[in-house]
């Protein structure tokens, strides 16, 4: 298998230099994503001064993930909403239609 050009996007997380490669990379998405590992690190670390980078990582992933799976809850608690209202405007267009 022929593999295609290796892109590369240096970012900074928490004061260190990371170098992303790929064949397949979205440079302003890795750019935004670690944008936000950042500014959760700091916000961490502001609120919690831990010396440990490694512990102030794991609590940013462990609040990351927090909120993508309130977010996740909330769609998806949505989407069944939208699917009960879709399933009773159906309901009641078969009651006229018929």
């Amino acid at each position: 298998m022929k593999k295609g050009h290796t892109h590369e996007v240096l970012v900074n997380i928490f004061g260190n230099d990371y170098r992303i490669t790929s064949e397949d990379i979205d440079e302003e998405r890795i750019k935004k994503i670690a944008e936000i590992v950042d500014k959760k690190m700091r916000d961490i670390h502001r609120e919690f001064p831990l010396p440990s980078t490694t512990k102030i990582a794991v609590l940013a992933c462990l609040n990351l993930v927090d909120e993508f799976l309130q977010k996740e809850e909330h769609l998806n608690k949505r989407i069944s909403e939208l699917e009960q209202r879709i399933n009773s405007l159906i309901l009641r267009i078969d009651e006229v239609v018929t």
